[in-house]
Order: structure tokens, then C-alpha cells, then sequence
């Protein structure tokens, strides 16, 4: 399977003009030479992101896609969803499954979106996933999680995936949403780890141009479809102008993790990525003080660290 590497001219144009003023060797990859029109699904909104293990027999994952391709979906052949469940409770030995199909979409299931385009809504119980998985809900533990996959098979035979897309294309810019996570968790008050914080750093920053995360004051804001994530506006690699990024991460019971992301841009392919570091302890009860540990892989930058900030409420 080749490569994907964008779907429009007008793509292209937004990723070159976002590029201007800045050191060219931390560019965004996409040139027009390189260019292939391929497909992802876009995440148009996030309804509902996790499974309430207090509530399971009401709780659901919901999302929305719209089907972006040089034939605005109606190439779309297939939209292939996998899950598998991911146990991460040593005491209880390891349940995990293997992947298997869960649904299959095709054109008679899709709709059109506000921008004309083809896309679907899906609702996916807490119950049935774990039903058809071969998961007792006694068994699933906080931080345990169901691992989703999606596949894009287009009329002409290709398809695509995660694993053939651009990391540009994966970013904030263009919310390419292949693969995520559903975790089995607990809910946040909305008014719980939310307002200015300021970013200080217990370890780092390591990468070659001792810039990673800007350290500033930031405003964390809930994340719509999701009770346990927030999220804020960071700015990483000051060292040559500063590339905005949204930052997010999970609160599962008792830990907290920093959730992969990127600026879009790098040396040359792959993209530089921010990915996740382990857990860290967290009294969801206390919202004073977060620590959060990521991964900084530099890709064609050829360079990786690990940095770990400290987050203090305002």
C-alpha cells in the first residue's frame, strides 16, 4: 500500500503557508512532487469518549467522521472498524484479546456531512464491545482499555490506514482519525483540572535545541466527548520560531498520561512527534499540581528524549 500523502490542492497551500518564516529544514514534508490523492476519515466531533465503569450498562463510545477523498466519500467502498481489549491489571493476570472486525460500513450507511461530504455517526455500547470481545465487565480494571482501528477501502482497490498516512495528515491540522483508544475509567467533574496553570520542567528539555514544551502559564479546558481529558494550547521548538500544538491528556482513576501529538513539521519524514511517557500518580481529588511525561521523537531529526513537566494551578 503507498503512502498517502494529501487529498487537495487547498491542503497543500494551507501546510506551505503555515511553513513561512520558519527554518526550512523543520518543514512540513508535503510537496507538491510528492503529493498522492488518498482518503481519511476526519474527525468531525467526539460525542462521547470513554466507558464509565460506574455505569457501564449506560455508557457508550459515539464519534463522528466525514470521509475525506478526491470524490468528497463516494469512492468510500468500506470503512472496516477493528477493536481488541487491552488489559493492563496485573492482579488479574492478562485477559487482553486479540483484534478482530467489529462493523463494517459501506455506502448505504453513510450520510452527508455539513461540508457535503460523505461521513457516518457511530454509537458503540460498553456492554456489547465488551460482549463480543469475550470481556466479563467484572473483569476490566481503571486503565484497562478497548484499542480501536479503522480502514479506508476506496472503489479503486487501495486502502488506507494509520500505518500508510502521513503524519501531517494525523495532526491537529487535518484530525485524521484512524485509531484510538475507548478506557475503561472514571468520570471528572467538569470543574475539576480546569484554568491557568503554569508549566515548569522536572526533567529536560533534552532535545538538540534545549526547546521542547514552551514553559508558560496555560488555560486547561475540557475536551468535548470526554469527561476524563483535557486539553491546552502549547507551543513547542521555540528554538526556531515556535510551532502551536494541542496538547491533551487522560485522567485514568489514579494516573495521568500525556496523549500523542505533533506539530506537523520535521527535517524530513517522519514528522517530529510528542508521544506518550508512562503514567503518573494523580489524586483526581487534588487538582493543585500535575506531572505529565512525554516522549519527543525527532524523526528525520534523527534525535529522541524524554522530558517531564510539572503543571501548577494558578
Amino acid at each position: 500500500m503507498k503512502s498517502i500523502k494529501i487529498y487537495s490542492i487547498v491542503m497543500l497551500a494551507l501546510m506551505l503557508l503555515f511553513s513561512c518564516g520558519r527554518d526550512e529544514n523543520l518543514g512540513p514534508i508535503i510537496t507538491v512532487d510528492t503529493a498522492e490523492i488518498g482518503a481519511f476519515p476526519r474527525l468531525v466531533s467526539l460525542i462521547s469518549g470513554e466507558f464509565d465503569l460506574a455505569n457501564p450498562g449506560a455508557s457508550k463510545y459515539s464519534h463522528e467522521v466525514e470521509f475525506q477523498s478526491q470524490d468528497a466519500g463516494l469512492n468510500v467502498e468500506a470503512y472496516e472498524i477493528y477493536v481488541r481489549y487491552v488489559d493492563n491489571d496485573p492482579d488479574n493476570g492478562d485477559n487482553s484479546t486479540t483484534e478482530m472486525l467489529y462493523e463494517s460500513y459501506g455506502q448505504g450507511d453513510f450520510s452527508d456531512s455539513e461540508l457535503s461530504l460523505k461521513g457516518i455517526t457511530v454509537d458503540y455500547s460498553f456492554t456489547d464491545v465488551a460482549s463480543r470481545t469475550g470481556v466479563s465487565i467484572d473483569d476490566i480494571s481503571p486503565g484497562d482499555f478497548f484499542g480501536f482501528r479503522s480502514v479506508l477501502k476506496l472503489s479503486d482497490g487501495r486502502q488506507f490506514s494509520q500505518d500508510n498516512t502521513e503524519s501531517t495528515i494525523l495532526s491537529d491540522a487535518f484530525r485524521a482519525y484512524f485509531n484510538w483508544n475507548v478506557n475503561a475509567t472514571c468520570p471528572l467533574a467538569n470543574d475539576i483540572f480546569v484554568g491557568t496553570y503554569s508549566i515548569e520542567f522536572i526533567e529536560g528539555p533534552g532535545n538538540p535545541w534545549a526547546t521542547g514544551l514552551r514553559a508558560e502559564d496555560v488555560t486547561l479546558e475540557l475536551v468535548p466527548g470526554s469527561t476524563t481529558k483535557r486539553q491546552f494550547a502549547g507551543v513547542v521548538i521555540d528554538a526556531f520560531g515556535g510551532f502551536p500544538v494541542t496538547i491533551q491528556m487522560d485522567f485514568v482513576c489514579s494516573t495521568v498520561q500525556w496523549l500523542e501529538t505533533g506539530p506537523g513539521v520535521g527535517c524530513g519524514p517522519p514528522n517530529i512527534t510528542y508521544a506518550s511517557g508512562a503514567p503518573q500518580p494523580q489524586d483526581i481529588t487534588d487538582d493543585s499540581e500535575i506531572i505529565l511525561e512525554y516522549f519527543e521523537d525527532g524523526g528525520g531529526c534523527g534525535y529522541t528524549n524524554t522530558d517531564v513537566v510539572r503543571l501548577i494551578k494558578q
